[in-house]
């Protein structure tokens, strides 16, 4: 499982997704609509895709 936050600073916004490319799917759709009808440029996908981490699998 992948997980991303959102790059915009103060924005608490994440997801989770098996697929890199549903989360850039999902990213760009939040980024559009939360940001002020952002546009979503190819390297505002590559900087979505430097943040996409392994999600954190530890229980407590």
């Amino acid at each position: 499982m992948k997980q991303y936050e959102c790059i915009v600073p103060g924005c608490s916004w994440q997801t989770h997704s098996e697929e890199e490319a549903e989360i850039v799917r999902r990213a760009a759709e939040h980024m559009r609509s939360a940001h002020d009808g952002m546009t979503v440029r190819e390297s505002t996908v590559d900087q979505i895709k430097a943040h996409i981490r392994e999600a954190d699998t530890a229980s407590s």
